[in-house]
């Protein structure tokens, strides 16, 4: 992986963290766990496994965060019956 690709990643996760941040104001719970799951999975995989930890110790949506990861990603679900996978 190269630097950018880190760098990128790391945007990225940030970017889907204030999102769902400003997200939470007005949408339920789901979509802003959604949006924060999305971002841990950025930090992986940007190897900012410190940053993850931050966001699994969270009390109340750690838990909720965690079950998120262990769920596959949208974009392979899609993949996956389009028979692209």
């Amino acid at each position: 992986m190269t630097r950018f690709d880190r760098i990128r990643d790391r945007a990225v996760g940030w970017s889907l963290l204030a999102l769902g941040l400003a997200a939470g104001v007005v949408v339920p719970h789901p979509a802003t766990t959604a949006l924060w799951s999305a971002s841990a999975r950025a930090f992986r995989r940007a190897g900012d496994e410190a940053m993850v930890a931050r966001l699994l110790s969270a009390t109340k949506f750690g838990p909720r965060i965690r079950r998120g990861l262990a769920q596959p990603a949208a974009g392979t679900l899609y993949y996956g019956r389009a028979g692209l996978a």
